[in-house]
């Protein structure tokens, strides 16, 4: 832990307004400015009147660093949004297969990374990407398949959650038939080396 985040931890919890939703900017916004601009007649300035004044700016005052901390210390502020690629399993006929081949793997994969299984739902497969070694950059990658499909892949042949994996694919299909599998496949990994 760093001493950023123990100064943030010390102000989220001395924060008087932490339980109560943040305002929109704009909003904060407008009430700073009507707060400011706003005169004070003779009335108020004597008496109940001044100290209700007073209680009701310095209520917007904690309004405003309330947000204003509650907006520093999001982690998410600033993050752009997960970059997610779906890809598709081929269907599960069999296949007769060459062994594979480093330049058939650079010259025809469009995509390909090494990733974590985090999910498995029905047929969806979620990969949470740890390398990219050809193609755009993504955080995730969603894998939609056919039953008995995966058993094309290296390894065991079937996702499983936690387990790593090498996937290359083209035009939004895995390629299978040595090219895509467990990470650590007898070869594959040797194979994305040489091949990216």
């Amino acid at each position: 832990m760093t001493e950023d985040d123990d100064l943030r931890s010390r102000l989220r919890r001395a924060d008087p307004a932490a339980s109560l939703a943040p305002l929109a900017p704009d909003q904060t916004s407008r009430l700073l400015e009507e707060t400011m601009t706003t005169t004070v007649s003779p009335r108020v300035s004597t008496g109940r009147g001044r100290r209700f004044a007073v209680l009701v700016a310095a209520a917007l005052v904690l309004l405003a660093g309330g947000g204003t901390s509650w907006l520093l210390t999001r982690s998410e502020v600033g993050k752009p949004s997960a970059v997610v690629v779906s890809l598709s399993m081929p269907d599960g006929a069999p296949r007769k297969c060459v062994p594979p081949t480093v330049e058939v793997l650079a010259g025809g994969a469009d995509f390909a990374f090494a990733g974590t299984v985090t999910g498995i739902a029905g047929d969806a497969v979620t990969l949470s990407v740890t390398h990219i070694y050809k193609g755009a950059e993504a955080d995730e990658v969603r894998v939609a398949q056919t039953p008995g499909s995966s058993e094309q892949m290296l390894g065991s042949g079937r996702f499983e959650t936690g387990q790593k994996y090498l996937i290359a694919s083209s035009a939004g299909g895995v390629l299978t038939c040595g090219y895509s599998g467990e990470a650590d496949s007898l070869g594959l990994q040797d194979l994305y080396e040489n091949a990216f």
